[in-house]
């Protein structure tokens, strides 16, 4: 060791001060690397507060790869392009995986869909007012759907909302069921993004409602890839010329899905679609009394309350969204269902009455004049009392057409637009026997006095779906005056 230390010894003596230093930092920088290299340090993981409630923990979707057929290719800077007109479902990310949002940490960004981790269980999204959202920042092309970014102008980044007044979906008594019926429309989706009914068009509408009332959107991590293809299909069905009630369920699916999405390439086909109902309202009737109200074609010269109650949830909920509809067309609309009134009903095609006075039509009016602002006048309060004693009966026979589904959607809605007591009355019980008679599998087949199987177990599930998720208020026309209230005043907290 002496023979090999004393040269080296004699050279470093040799050497200038300058030199001998940079010789030992070299040496002491080296260490430092080295050491480095082979020490573990850990960092400590951000993890969620636990909840207060044990959530209902579900398998995690199979991540298997499968593409989905868009109709426009993206193109343009700023994301992924749909090259050829399809993209995997691995590019569907979540606001959990990423963390490009401007001025937010991935560990504090608000999130929408399932957190990834298998540990937590529970779900995280957004809620309140969605209007407003100016331009997408998550980084997807033009013509590609997309979900805005949550902190775009004009975002509302509403906690107080979520966690005030809407339930979170692990914490309801009928979660297992939605998700199972949501599960069974997954997989029973046609390839081209459609459900098999005698009408493809509005039960695909209804179904992409389903979904987006459970909060699911293109981000989702169970469902993206379904409701991407459920968009498609709307967005390639639209027809001036369709039947009204197939176009009106269109065109509220896509202004519910542009409203929670602020996608890009659901602005334009959605505006188109209002034009259409629009144009439809303005047509002469007729009778003076039908003006204002919509029938089964855009140049009809009558009008009826079935239809318009979907025209007029279709426009409410693009109002919502953003798109340009004028008040008038809400005016007029009141102005026609306040024509359809008589002895505390609303009739189908005369006032308090039609073929012949329904339980329906009477919840419909409801509905759309609380959507109009309406719901404490005291014809829409006479009309609640009137519907007030009935109960979901699932062996009863609902009357003329036997559209029993149907009806118990609008009751639903409307006592729930109706609150208080109107809501007690109804809420368990409707709950309660649809949940009884679900399949195992998570579809609703038709109840025995009704013949709407006639458009398909799509149909009735994703109605039954409907009802269930009222209460979870993702869709913003399912929110109550007073929630909407609260989001307006909520905006802007934290930006």
């Amino acid at each position: 060791m002496h023979a090999i230390c004393s040269p080296l010894v004699a050279r470093l003596v040799q050497l200038t001060p300058w030199m001998r230093y940079l010789l030992i930092a070299i040496l002491c920088h080296s260490a430092i690397l080295t050491g480095l290299t082979v020490a573990r340090i850990t960092v400590p993981q951000l993890k969620p507060q636990k909840a207060e409630f044990e959530p209902i923990r579900y398998p995690l979707p199979s991540t298997t790869e499968e593409s989905v057929v868009a109709t426009v290719p993206g193109t343009g800077d700023g994301g992924n392009p749909l090259a050829g007109g399809t993209v995997a479902a691995t590019d569907i990310k979540t606001f959990a995986q990423r963390s490009d949002t401007p001025g937010i940490s991935a560990a504090t960004a608000p999130l929408i869909g399932p957190i990834g981790d298998a540990e937590i269980g529970a779900l995280a999204r957004l809620e309140g007012n969605f209007g407003g959202i100016a331009e997408p920042t998550v980084g997807f092309a033009p013509n590609r759907f997309g979900t805005a970014g949550i902190w775009g102008r004009g975002a509302t980044n509403d906690f107080a909302l979520r966690e005030k007044n809407i339930p979170m979906p692990t914490t309801s008594p009928t979660e297992r069921h939605i998700l199972a019926a949501l599960r069974w429309l997954k997989e029973n989706q046609q390839p081209d993004g459609s459900w098999k009914s005698s009408r493809p068009v509005a039960v695909t509408g209804l179904a992409t409602l389903a979904f987006l009332g459970h909060g699911e959107i293109p981000d989702s991590r169970e469902f993206g890839t379904t409701v991407i293809r459920a968009f498609s299909y709307l967005v390639s069905h639209i027809n001036p010329n369709a039947n009204l009630y197939d176009h009106a369920i269109l065109t509220y699916a896509l202004a519910e899905s542009y409203g929670m999405t602020q996608s890009p390439a659901l602005k334009e086909p959605l505006q188109h679609s209002v034009d259409i109902l629009l144009r439809a309202q303005q047509v002469a009737k007729k009778d003076p009394l039908h003006t204002g109200g919509w029938r089964y074609t855009a140049n009809a010269q009558d009008s009826d309350t079935s239809v318009t109650g979907w025209c007029v949830q279709a426009l409410h909920a693009a109002k919502l969204a953003g798109a340009n509809v004028p008040d008038s067309a809400f005016e007029n609309a009141s102005r026609y269902l306040w024509q359809m009134f008589g002895g505390g009903t609303f009739g189908y095609t005369t006032p308090g009455g039609g073929i012949p006075a329904r339980t329906s039509t009477t919840a419909i009016g409801v509905l759309c004049q609380s959507f109009m602002g309406h719901g404490n006048d005291p014809r829409t309060r006479q009309a609640l009392d009137k519907l007030k004693p009935i109960k979901l009966d699932w062996n009863k026979d609902s009357g003329h057409l036997k559209c029993t589904t149907y009806m118990w959607y609008y009751l639903t809605q409307a006592f729930y637009h109706g609150g208080g007591s109107y809501w007690e009355h109804w809420g368990k019980g409707f709950r309660d026997a649809l949940i009884q008679h679900q399949s195992d599998d998570g579809h609703w087949e038709a109840p025995p006095q009704s013949d709407e199987m006639k458009y398909g177990p799509a149909y009735l599930t994703a109605m039954c779906a409907l009802m269930l998720e009222v209460e979870y208020r993702y869709l913003p026309t399912y929110q109550r005056s007073d929630d909407r209230q609260l989001a307006q005043g909520q905006a802007g907290v934290g930006r």
